[in-house]
């Protein structure tokens, strides 16, 4: 309909001082001014995030719908001292879902547990431990999406999949 479309996580500011990210789609007739704001998805939503999500990478079009990384966040109180951080409790990893194709504001599938989760050493151990950051999709016309993430805010690396495979992982709400 002629607006520009983000996918984006407000900072608590913008949520009446609560400590609250969750992601939302904006839209912008010339991507300057954002509003008509809708919620796409709750960090109560995703069962391996007890802190904070985020979006990732920008959607590649699928049949299904728009295809799209997020990161998510659990703070775990048992991990102690990682990192630069005096105690770094948390774990970011990346999750996949589909939004719909014309309402994309709208989940039509979700994983239920992480697409990628800190395991290497170079994921585990870095500037900030335990961080999988996706921030870029491909989707090849061989149906290989090839997803880049940052890792332990050190290191860019790239994951590789089929788009069937991802596209199965997402289940409905």
């Amino acid at each position: 309909d002629g607006r520009y479309l983000r996918l984006e996580r407000p900072m608590p500011i913008y949520s009446r001082g609560r400590d609250r990210f969750d992601i939302w789609l904006s839209a912008s007739p010339v991507l300057r001014y954002w509003g008509d704001s809708d919620l796409v998805l709750a960090v109560e939503q995703i069962p391996f995030a007890n802190d904070k999500i985020g979006p990732g990478a920008p959607p590649v079009k699928t049949d299904r719908g728009w295809l799209t990384t997020f990161h998510a966040v659990d703070i775990d109180k048992k991990r102690g001292k990682r990192g630069w951080d005096p105690v770094w409790q948390k774990r970011y990893t990346a999750g996949i879902m589909l939004v719909d194709l014309e309402q994309p504001h709208r989940v039509v599938g979700l994983s239920r547990e992480p697409l990628i989760a800190p395991e290497a050493p170079y994921e585990i151990e870095g500037y900030r431990n335990d961080v999988i950051f996706p921030g870029g999709m491909i989707l090849e016309d061989s149906g290989e999406v090839k997803i880049y993430y940052g890792a332990a805010d050190t290191v860019e690396c790239v994951a590789t999949a089929e788009v069937g495979d991802l596209l199965a992982l997402c289940k409905p709400l």
